[in-house]
């Protein structure tokens, strides 16, 4: 028996974020290209406020109330991963903790970069301040970035022990059909629900035209800034 399990919005947010975090990923590489990582950097942050609020209004197995994160779920699942799996219709306790470290710290990353380039007078909130040096900022900025590779690694190994223990469930598979083959309630997207899905993708695919055409970067005072910064550690 098929069960309906992740509607369009989670798994468009889902596909749309991996892009997003990769291309933010390569495109931090090059200097010349920081107006396009900002502008994916936004984007990511739009999703990540989309599906923190899809966490609270959308679907069943969506909502963060479904995330079984629970210390005796947590031992149960470290226990016994192939029964445990089959009580989780959504995301099991291992997927549960994972995921929500991963929008948290998706979100640290989108807002210490925003303040990074504020702290340069760069970007859209280029005249907020908190009183925190741009090393400071990319530190954390960097900090998290590395945790959030850290967890990317351990949700694909969880897809593995899953495709392992529970291959029947058709976990992977779900995340492009939305369907597992496990016996349960199908959701259904209400008229709020699609009309909050629709707002919240159309503003993460926009924010990034938007970022390009409106943000104006100086890549040359970032490159002045640090062939300043070079100098300084070269006279000490």
């Amino acid at each position: 028996m098929k069960t309906y399990i992740w509607s369009w919005p989670t798994r468009i947010f889902h596909w749309l974020l991996v892009i997003g975090m990769v291309a933010a990923y390569l495109l931090a590489e090059e200097e010349e290209l920081l107006n396009y990582h900002s502008a994916m950097g936004y984007m990511v942050g739009i999703l990540i406020l989309f599906r923190i609020i899809w966490g609270f209004a959308g679907p069943k197995y969506s909502r963060f109330s479904d995330f079984p994160i629970g210390l005796n779920a947590i031992r149960t699942f470290l226990a016994d991963m192939k029964s445990s799996k089959s009580k989780s219709l959504g995301h099991n306790p291992g997927a549960s903790v994972v995921m929500l470290a991963i929008v948290l710290t998706t979100l640290m990353i989108t807002v210490s970069g925003t303040l990074l380039l504020a702290s340069k007078g760069q970007g859209f909130f280029s005249s907020f301040s908190i009183g925190m040096s741009s090393d400071s900022l990319k530190e954390i900025h960097e900090i998290c970035v590395n945790i959030v590779i850290g967890l990317v690694v351990l949700h694909l190994l969880g897809n593995l022990v899953d495709f392992i223990f529970n291959k029947k469930a058709g976990t992977l598979q779900s995340m492009f059909t939305g369907y597992k083959n496990v016996e349960g309630e199908s959701v259904k997207l209400n008229s709020a629900q699609k009309i909050i899905a629709t707002a919240g993708i159309i503003a993460a695919l926009l924010i990034f035209p938007y970022s390009l055409i409106n943000q104006k970067i100086d890549v040359k005072s970032e490159k002045t800034e640090q062939k300043i910064d070079n100098e300084d550690e070269d006279d000490d």
